[in-house]
C-alpha cells in the first residue's frame, strides 16, 4: 500500500508540473523558452488556508479502496508577480519577510510548487466508529494514520543549502516545523498503517488547527474491506 501511496502522489505532483511545463514551452513566436526564470525569493507564492478539499485525481484512482486519503488546502494566492496588484504584492514581501525568504537570488523551476501561509499548529482525525479496543470511536487516530507532505521551511531556514525529504510519517511524530511552508500542490496524504485489521466504513473528521487560531475541517468516508 504504501508503493502505492506513493505512486498516487508523485503522479499527482508530476502531472500539476507536467502541464504547466506544456503551457509554458513556447513563447507566442513558436520560439521554445527555458523552465528556469531567475527569483528573489524561494517560494512563488502562498495560499490563506480557507477550505480542505479531496483530490479529485486520486478519486479516480480508486485509492479510498486502499483506506487512505487525499487532501488540498485551498484559499486565496498571494503572488508577487507582475500581475499582481500593489496590495498583494506588499503582502507576499511580508510573508517572505516573515519566513526569511528574502535572498534566494537564483535560478528557479518556473513551474514550482506555492506554499501554505500558515504553520499547522496540530491536526487531528477521529472515526464516528470503533478502529480497535485501543482506539474507540471519537479517539484521536494520529498515532495510527501516517501523512505525506513536504515543506519549504527546513530548505529556507537553513539559507537554501538543506534540501528537505519527503515526510511519510505518523501525524504524532510531526514538529511544528515539518508543518510550516508546506507545499501546495503536494497536498496531504493520509493513510492507515494497519488498514487489514479494521473492519467497516469510517467516516473520518480530520481537523486542521493553525497557528493564526484557525481551524478547517472535512470528513471523508473510507471504506476496510
Amino acid at each position: 500500500m504504501k508503493k502505492i501511496f506513493r505512486q498516487i502522489v508523485r503522479y499527482v505532483s508530476l502531472v500539476s508540473i507536467l502541464a504547466f511545463a506544456v503551457s509554458c514551452d513556447k513563447n507566442e513566436d513558436g520560439q521554445r523558452e527555458s523552465p528556469y526564470v531567475y527569483a528573489k525569493h524561494c517560494i512563488p507564492y502562498y495560499v490563506v488556508p480557507d477550505s480542505l478539499v479531496s483530490d479529485s485525481l486520486v478519486l479516480n484512482y480508486k485509492y479510498h479502496s486502499e483506506a487512505g486519503f487525499f487532501l488540498k488546502i485551498e484559499g486565496r494566492v498571494i503572488s508577487g508577480g507582475t500581475k499582481s496588484g500593489q496590495t498583494e504584492k506588499e503582502e507576499y514581501k511580508a510573508l517572505a519577510k516573515k519566513y526569511g525568504d528574502e535572498e534566494f537570488n537564483r535560478k528557479a523551476d518556473i513551474g514550482r510548487d506555492g506554499a501554505i501561509s500558515v504553520a499547522i499548529d496540530s491536526i487531528s482525525v477521529v472515526s464516528d466508529a470503533d478502529i480497535n479496543q485501543s482506539h474507540p470511536k471519537g479517539s484521536n487516530l494520529t498515532d495510527i494514520i501516517k501523512l505525506y507532505s513536504n515543506n519549504y521551511y527546513t530548505y529556507v531556514k537553513s539559507g537554501y543549502t538543506l534540501v528537505t525529504p519527503e515526510n511519510d510519517k505518523f501525524i504524532s511524530e510531526y514538529t511544528k516545523d515539518e508543518l510550516t511552508l508546506l507545499f501546495y500542490k503536494l497536498g496531504l496524504g493520509f493513510r492507515f498503517v494497519n488498514y487489514m485489521e479494521i473492519k467497516g466504513t469510517h467516516n473520518l473528521t480530520i481537523t486542521i488547527y493553525f497557528e493564526d487560531g484557525k481551524k478547517l475541517s472535512t470528513t471523508p468516508t473510507v471504506k476496510f474491506d
